[in-house]
């Protein structure tokens, strides 16, 4: 048989050499990228919890650094990005980058499940579910660090499928854990992963792992001048930087009384990614792999799991987010679901019907995710920024307003003579030393600005 018949007869069994795969992983690539790309948000969004954008804008092209824990990493590639020669607004260019890094992630996955011998039919089917996954398709669009946390996550998924029998190897693995932690310390419940890793490896990953977090030692030297979330300069002020802990009173400080309904959001949202025939099939995965690689099961549930608990007890409304770099674990479960079910000679004939799964989610939620006209964010910092007389001290009462007023000063140069003052950070003194205010009590803002106009904005809508 010559070569070129067995690749073709390799395409129809679902098989193919290294060159066949590489084909695969980059149709999935491209086919994600242009999906994000027709819904990618033109600006700054509010929307699909995006209120962070304007800061995460802030940081990648001034000197300042966003909020805590400061996502160092992420900041450090994004600044890279935007030197790249290409037009476009800076908060368009990291809308941009999310998307690639979302579409990245995707392929890798592809390439995982070809790696192992799934068939073609399961490998597309799952890449292309977890592309349009309404929550990684999300943040896929907007300015944020979630998509590139995915993408550490998913590379960190791929090396500890290994055994890990080398030395190297370990050190590689957390190496890859540490960067992906540097991007966003939700990655830390991927622990699970590495509990197969032979126990003469475990000084080579935590080497990898204490290598991996130095961006977060780089914090002191990115940040330039004065900062609003402290003084990184001094020990202290570090490590209450790099363990945010201003937000510590969010962990787990979810009122019991919320937590049916978290508990059903968090459910409705899985069904929602892959829907509910795709959560079939995840199912019959988990089955399937309790039965034949239970300890790959235990590890890749309790990562799961513990990511799941903390969104679910993380006070906020949009802690759920915080699941995004952990959907590659249930689209794998949907991959092992297909896969025992293809096993099967009656529905083997069926294996391309799949492909229709992915189709009905784009088709379903494209209105509820497409950004292409979201100009939200514009219009009210156009409206803000014209009514506020000249030297106005702008009084922010949400994250949102603050970042997109940032932005609009810092990055795009409008209404320089506006100081804008955050109500809610007003009380810490680094703070207001950054505003050039008293460090010392807290001071009324109409004694600090006396004599000049101060304007409590509205909150967005």
């Amino acid at each position: 048989m010559s070569p070129r018949r067995n690749l073709c007869c390799g395409l129809r069994r679902g098989k193919g050499g290294p060159c066949h795969h590489l084909v695969i992983v980059g149709a999935i690539f491209f086919l994600g990228l242009a999906l994000y790309i027709l819904t990618l948000a033109p600006d700054l969004s509010w929307a699909h919890w995006g209120a962070d954008g304007g800061d995460l804008a802030v940081a990648a092209v001034t000197g300042r650094l966003p909020h805590p824990p400061g996502a160092p990493l992420y900041v450090l590639l994004t600044r890279a990005w935007l030197r790249l020669p290409w037009g476009g607004s800076p908060a368009w260019r990291l809308n941009l980058f999310s998307a690639v890094m979302a579409a990245l992630t995707a392929a890798l996955f592809a390439a995982l499940l070809l790696r192992r011998g799934d068939d073609l039919a399961v490998a597309l089917m799952a890449s292309l579910s977890l592309v349009v996954a309404p929550l990684f398709w999300s943040q896929a669009l907007i300015t944020e660090v979630y998509s590139t946390a995915a993408l550490f996550a998913m590379l960190t998924l791929t090396l500890a499928w290994d055994s890990l029998k080398t030395l190297r190897r370990a050190f590689l693995g957390g190496l890859v854990w540490g960067l992906g932690l540097s991007v966003h310390p939700v990655l830390l419940f991927l622990a699970p992963l590495w509990l197969s890793v032979p126990r003469r490896s475990f000084p080579a990953l935590a080497g990898g792992v204490l290598v991996g977090l130095l961006p977060y030692a780089l914090l002191p030297v990115m940040g330039d001048g004065l900062q609003p979330w402290g003084d990184l300069h001094s020990l202290a002020g570090w490590w209450e930087f790099v363990t945010a802990r201003l937000y510590w009173g969010y962990a787990f400080a979810l009122p019991w009384a919320h937590v049916p309904q978290r508990l059903l959001a968090w459910a409705v949202l899985l069904v929602r990614q892959f829907t509910p025939a795709g959560m079939l099939f995840a199912l019959l995965g988990l089955r399937a792999s309790w039965q034949n690689q239970k300890s790959l099961l235990c590890a890749t549930g309790a990562a799961f799991g513990m990511a799941s608990l903390y969104a679910i007890g993380y006070n906020t409304t949009d802690s759920l987010v915080y699941l995004v770099p952990y959907l590659t674990l249930p689209a794998l479960w949907l991959a092992d679901g297909l896969k025992y079910l293809l096993a099967q000679p009656a529905w083997r004939r069926l294996r391309w019907w799949g492909l229709l799964l992915p189709l009905v989610v784009v088709v379903w939620q494209w209105n509820a995710l497409d950004l292409s006209r979201d100009a939200t964010v514009g219009m009210w910092l156009e409206a803000a920024l014209e009514q506020a007389p000249a030297n106005a001290v702008l009084v922010t009462a949400s994250d949102g307003q603050t970042f997109a007023l940032w932005y609009a000063q810092e990055v795009l140069g409008l209404r320089l003579d506006i100081t804008v003052v955050d109500r809610d950070l007003w009380a810490r003194s680094s703070y207001r030393e950054f505003l050039g205010a008293s460090v010392d009590e807290p001071v009324g803002l109409e004694t600090f600005f006396a004599g000049r106009r101060l304007i409590a904005i509205p909150l967005p809508r």
